[in-house]
Order: C-alpha cells, then sequence, then structure tokens
C-alpha cells in the first residue's frame, strides 16, 4: 500500500509539472518561473519547443510508475534500466532548481524537485 501511495504522490508531482509545461507551451507568461528565470513573460517559440520534449519525457516517466504500481491491466515491458534514468534526471532536476539564480524558479521547484526524487528513490531502489 506505502508503494502505492508513494506513487500517486510522485504522479501529482510530475502531473502539476506536465500541466505547467503545457502552460509553457501556451505562451502563458510563466518565464521567470522555468529555464533560469531568464525569459521575463512567455516563452519564445524556440524555449516552447524545449517545454514540449519536457512534456514527452515527463508523460514517458509517468507511464514508467504506473506500469510500477500494475495500474496497468498488462505489463508495458519497460526494461529494467530505466529506472536509473528516471532517477539520474530526478537527481539532475533537483541540482539545477538548486543551483538556479531564479529565486521564483528555486521557491517553486526545489521542492517539488526534491519531492519527485525522494519518491523515486522509494520506487526504484
Amino acid at each position: 500500500m506505502t508503494t502505492l501511495l508513494v506513487a500517486i504522490l510522485y504522479l501529482f508531482l510530475l502531473f502539476f509539472t506536465i500541466a505547467f509545461q503545457i502552460g509553457l507551451v501556451a505562451g502563458k507568461p510563466w518565464g521567470e518561473w522555468t529555464m533560469g528565470g531568464y525569459q521575463k513573460g512567455a516563452l519564445p517559440p524556440k524555449l516552447r519547443v524545449g517545454a514540449g520534449i519536457s512534456i514527452l519525457i515527463l508523460s514517458f516517466f509517468s507511464l514508467v510508475v504506473m506500469n510500477k504500481v500494475n495500474l496497468f491491466s498488462v505489463n508495458l515491458g519497460f526494461p529494467s534500466w530505466i529506472k536509473f534514468v528516471i532517477l539520474a534526471f530526478n537527481v539532475l532536476a533537483v541540482f539545477a532548481n538548486t543551483i538556479t539564480r531564479s529565486k521564483k524558479e528555486r521557491l517553486l521547484w526545489q521542492p517539488i524537485t526534491a519531492g519527485m526524487l525522494i519518491c523515486s528513490v522509494y520506487l526504484f531502489i
């Protein structure tokens, strides 16, 4: 039961992040809250592509986690090494959000990425 609750927390944080990225792609003026906080207002098209790629990566992570806790009736058969990709991504996200010069980005994303890292360690280690 605990594993399922941790997975649900991870997925909640992940879906919040995906929703934020969707907003960036749609042109929401949240540039100060992401990518170092250098871009005020809406992101330019090139950075919106980056947000779109993030959506794809994070959506894939959600499938892996849902598969891990058997939320699908069929095992999707992800390779066992994929958990290390997710762990590494989460470590890098915590690091990046710790060293960012943007106070807004750090205040928002540091706790979220730290929570995702803790959950992923619990789920995969």
